[in-house]
């Protein structure tokens, strides 16, 4: 048995995504909630926001971005622009699929790498928020992991399922779509 078909790997990938992934998204999403309602409680009844609301708020969704990010990957929906699928033969679309994932490959594999050379950058400068004075190389880190995390989900969809999703079966069309 091959070790990307191994379905211990997958499912070890599919509860980082689903379950840990998933749920600190939802407390980041939650914990954004509440700095909201506290900042807009606060400037409305009070006449005084809470003080760095807004660089709060940049944080955490800069955070709930990329922890969303190998999910929707793992499921495969990106958006996509299918200009040109019309045109490909039905023979040629497995091929499209490979060549599709290995560009996605390279070009999540070229920010994943950006991304920590940054990462260690902003460590090292000491880089924080303006006003609250937030060290901010925690969130670059997890941009980082996550945005490698994609790319792994990436190359283990090239080897096992090009054109699909990660976890469980054939993507899917779009009911909402337009023909």
């Amino acid at each position: 048995m091959s070790f990307l078909k191994s379905k211990m790997w997958v499912n070890a990938l599919e509860f980082l995504f689903e379950r840990v992934l998933g749920y600190t998204a939802a407390l980041v999403m939650f914990v954004m909630m509440a700095v909201t309602l506290v900042d807009v409680v606060g400037r409305d009844l009070f006449s005084s926001p809470l003080p760095g609301g807004f660089e709060i708020t940049e944080l955490l969704l800069a955070a709930l971005i990329f922890l969303g990010l190998p999910m929707v990957t793992a499921e495969n929906t990106h958006v996509d622009v299918d200009l040109l699928d019309s045109t490909v033969p039905a023979f040629l679309k497995p091929l499209q699929n490979v060549l599709i994932t290995l560009v996605n490959v390279i070009a999540f594999g070229v920010l994943s790498w950006m991304l920590w050379k940054f990462a260690i950058r902003t460590y090292e400068y000491e880089d924080t928020t303006a006003i609250l004075q937030i060290p901010f190389a925690g969130l670059v880190f997890l941009m980082a992991a996550c945005c490698s995390l994609s790319t792994l989900a990436l190359v283990v969809m090239l080897f096992v399922s090009p054109g699909k999703k990660l976890f469980g079966g054939r993507r899917d069309d779009n009911p909402t779509e337009v023909e």
